[in-house]
């Protein structure tokens, strides 16, 4: 599985924005791997990296809010609306299997 780093700052920002705006683009599971990890790191280390594993599904999820949030993409709500459509749609193939 695919590791994603970003520092426990920007994992914070990411999980406060998927648990409210973006709400319908976070594929099953990904807030609660999130909530793991900000649970268990320092609070006090806001700058230390750490790596999550994740499936593409949430890999994508996570870097379109990154995204969102540092400018570095200027993700418009459409890219994030298409986004949560391709997330839905690997999501209900995965269901019919």
């Amino acid at each position: 599985m695919p590791r994603l780093v970003l520092s426990l700052a920007e994992w914070q920002a990411v999980a406060h924005e998927l648990a409210g705006t973006h709400r319908a683009i976070a594929p099953p599971g990904l807030m609660e791997r999130l909530q793991a990890l900000l649970a268990q790191a320092p609070q006090a280390w806001p700058d230390q990296p750490f790596a999550l594993e994740l499936d593409e599904s949430c890999i994508e999820a996570v870097r379109a809010v990154h995204a969102q949030l540092t400018g570095e993409g200027h993700t418009t709500e459409q890219q994030m609306a298409s986004v949560a459509e391709a997330i839905q749609i690997i999501h209900d193939h995965q269901q019919h299997d």
